[in-house]
């Protein structure tokens, strides 16, 4: 939220200019037709809501116009010094300095401290500016409700026309079907210009525009040229209407126009509608211009609506930006401002793995900071004679601006989980989590490196976990998650998972059965807890409803759905207290399938789940298998952007991940023989089995009579025996 306060702060900047700019021009139209100068404040509109807008040569906005005051990743940069003396913008300047002459003496200062206080700053400033903007929603929704009662006694006098003895003025209402409310006693001339004129509102769609204009007025209320630019666009509104009477019914009644304003005028009474409800107002504006009213000559026309493109055009794009000034001397070529800074990640290695592309850039001074301060700190001297290998990627990291470039490599060595980075000549010791930092950025598409769910931010930094950007945010429907029947991959992951919000004192059970869960993936500075081990990344999973956090777990992502702890660190076993197989037998709900499989042998199961494979029978095939197996397969070789995969990969189908259906790739699967080889304990089994496999195409699998050490294990008395995996 505070960075949509911070792009409004923008708008309104930009806004306030262009304000000013049609004020000027609108002086140069004072002989020209009213309704020119009315539409002349849609570009003043067009600044206030859109955010961004066209390059042209021809703009006459500042450059520095389009800049955001205060950047939101600057806001919430931290490192590990402070220098309260320094100023942020100079800090961060003079780092990438450094940088740029190979000076190893210093890194980036911290402005953790110093730039708290503007946090907090922008943060109050944001509520106060919600709370304006409710204050006057609420109180001119109020004035309306209130003017609506007092015109219940208004009679209809003509289609939307209507009368009322306590009005003194004139006004239309309404938004789906605007009505027209008259002063009672006109006489019949009044009633017909002021018709006229209200009907002009009315064709041109003014009720419309109104409210509109006072929205925006109202997301902007704390500046004062935007209601400035409110009240002359409202005056334009007017003026141009009359016009519009005075064309229609010509200029020879423009006195008794007049004196038909100055009577509304004499007696009127303050209407307060609110926007909703608008009357005419700035009489003696308006009387002057009726009676200074002469019919336009065609050529000024022409020439107005010239000069109203042509502003329109100057203050509604953007300037081009400024080709950069070459200097001679490279020492001379500081960064001015860290906010033009550029950093550029290529992968130079063969084998992509899981990377979406190999090559990723972005301007955001947050992500420049953290990698300009780590290249600072590598200072220790690292002797490695074999970097070129297939276990080590390789990645080439560009720090730059509009005039200058510093390079460096990276070398992440993945076998023995090492990192080192070869700069100004020399090769020098990196942490591990820096080269899988870098290597997300060419994973992870779409990523948000703003985060505005603060709330998640300080729950996960509560347990010591940092988040570094949002990877994926997407609404889902939450099923039942306190009793378990057939495998259902929704309900099965929210379940074990919310065992692990429970550590933290949340519990997504009281959703069951709800839609439009709001869940946000994130990705974790730190790495998994040791136990996890080799695994490292891991995700950020936060479960939301209606903005309320009921959920929270820390995910490995890909690989096992069994990798994943709670935000203390806890694995699954550590926050129940039970097996896998313990917990599911508290929890599960055999359907009528799994009951008639619960009294079948191991020997059975393993002959109904080949039959069902030859039958393509998924419902069958699917519940012969174990539920632990199914749900640590859940996320194998998934995107992190996702929760897990829809679809389940049934063993010795041959359909693969990212197949259509587990049965697309298979023709038939005869079962020839069983065998018990092995039987570890009461609970635990192992069957030779010889089977005859047919696939369309041998992608993973091979066609013909084979042999498999299919793993049998008693999962619970609800289910009885069931497939853990097939090996050899």
């Amino acid at each position: 939220m505070s960075e949509l306060f911070l792009t409004v702060l923008r708008m309104s900047l930009t806004a306030s200019y262009v304000i000013l700019c049609v004020m000027v021009v609108r002086l140069l139209l004072k002989k020209a037709p009213k309704v020119i100068s009315y539409a002349l404040w849609a570009v003043v509109a067009f600044r206030l809501v859109i955010p961004f807008s066209f390059e042209s040569m021809f703009s006459i906005l500042p450059s520095r116009t389009n800049t955001v005051p205060v950047r939101h990743e600057v806001i919430y940069y931290q490192s590990s010094q402070t220098d309260s003396g320094q100023d942020v913008g100079d800090s961060l300047a003079d780092s990438f300095a450094n940088v740029l002459r190979s000076d190893k003496s210093s890194i980036v200062s911290n402005v953790k401290e110093s730039i708290n206080p503007l946090e907090n700053f922008i943060e109050t400033g944001t509520y106060i500016w919600l709370l304006g903007i409710m204050a006057l929603l609420v109180y001119n929704l109020a004035s309306f409700l209130k003017l609506k009662r007092q015109l219940k006694s208004a009679q209809l006098i003509d289609k939307n026309i209507y009368e009322a003895k306590n009005l003194k003025t004139p006004f239309v209402m309404g938004i789906i079907k605007p009505k027209i409310y008259l002063p009672a006693g006109l006489d019949d001339t009044e009633r017909s210009y002021i018709l006229i004129h209200e009907q002009t509102h009315i064709n041109r769609k003014d009720y419309i525009i109104k409210i509109l204009a006072f929205l925006i007025s109202s997301v902007h209320w704390f500046n004062p040229l935007v209601w400035l630019a409110f009240v002359l666009m409202s005056t334009d509104m007017e003026l141009s209407c009359d016009e519009k009477v005075l064309k229609i019914m010509g200029e020879n009644i423009k006195k008794p126009y007049a004196n038909s304003l100055l009577s509304l005028a004499t007696e009127r009474h303050i209407l307060n509608g609110g926007a909703l409800a608008f009357g005419e107002g700035n009489i003696k504006r308006r009387i002057k211009n009726v009676l200074n009213y002469r019919k336009f000559p065609l050529w000024v026309i022409i020439v107005s609506v010239i000069i109203v493109i042509a502003a329109g055009i100057a203050l509604a794009t953007n300037p081009k930006p400024e080709e950069p000034v070459e200097q001679k001397e490279n020492e001379k070529n500081l960064v001015e401002s860290p906010l033009g800074t550029k950093v550029q990640i290529e992968f130079l290695s063969d084998n992509m793995g899981f990377k979406s592309a190999d090559k990723f850039e972005t301007e955001d001074s947050k992500i420049f900071a953290f990698i300009d301060s780590t290249l600072r700190n590598s200072l220790t001297p690292a002797k490695e004679n074999d970097l070129e290998n297939n276990h080590t990627n390789r990645y080439l990291l560009k720090l730059s601006n509009e005039t200058v470039e510093y390079s460096c490599e990276l070398y992440y060595d993945t076998l023995y989980d090492k990192a080192y980075i070869a700069k100004d000549g020399g090769l020098y010791e990196a942490s591990t989590d820096f080269a899988r930092y870098i290597d997300s950025f060419l994973e992870n598409r779409n990523i948000n490196i703003y985060i505005d769910n603060a709330d998640a931010v300080e729950l996960f930094k509560k347990y010591g976990w940092t988040l570094d950007y949002q990877i994926n945010a997407m609404e889902n429907k939450l099923n039942d998650i306190k009793a378990l029947s057939s495998f259902n991959p929704n309900a099965y992951y929210f379940a074990y998972n919310n065992e692990l919000s429970k550590d933290i004192g949340l519990d997504m059970s009281e959703y069951s059965n709800t839609p439009n869960i709001e869940v946000e993936v994130y990705r974790i500075h730190e790495s998994m807890p040791q136990e996890f081990y080799p695994i490292q990344n891991c995700r950020g999973i936060v479960v939301k409803k209606g903005g309320k956090i009921i959920g929270a777990f820390i995910s490995a992502g890909r690989h096992s759905t069994l990798n994943a702890c709670s935000l203390n660190g806890n694995s699954f076993e550590k926050v129940t207290g039970k097996t896998f197989n313990e917990w599911l037998e508290e929890m599960v709900r055999p359907d009528e399938i799994e009951a008639r499989l619960a009294k079948l042998t191991p020997e059975q199961v393993i002959e109904e789940y080949f039959t069902a494979l030859d039958k393509k029978n998924i419902e069958v095939a699917k519940r012969c298998i174990s539920k632990k197996t199914l749900l640590e397969s859940l996320t194998a070789n998934m995107e992190n952007s996702e929760l897990f995969n829809e679809s389940l990969v049934l063993p010795l189908a041959g359909g693969g991940i990212g197949a259509k259906s587990n049965f697309d790739n298979l023709k038939s699967a005869k079962l020839l023989k069983v065998e018990l080889i092995e039987e570890p304990d009461k609970y635990t089994k192992i069957f030779r089995v010889t089977v005859d496999l047919k696939y369309k195409k041998e992608v993973i699998l091979s066609n013909g009579k084979q042999d498999w050490d299919c793993h049998m294990i008693y999962e619970t008395p609800q289910t009885g025996w069931r497939i853990e995996g097939f090996g050899h």
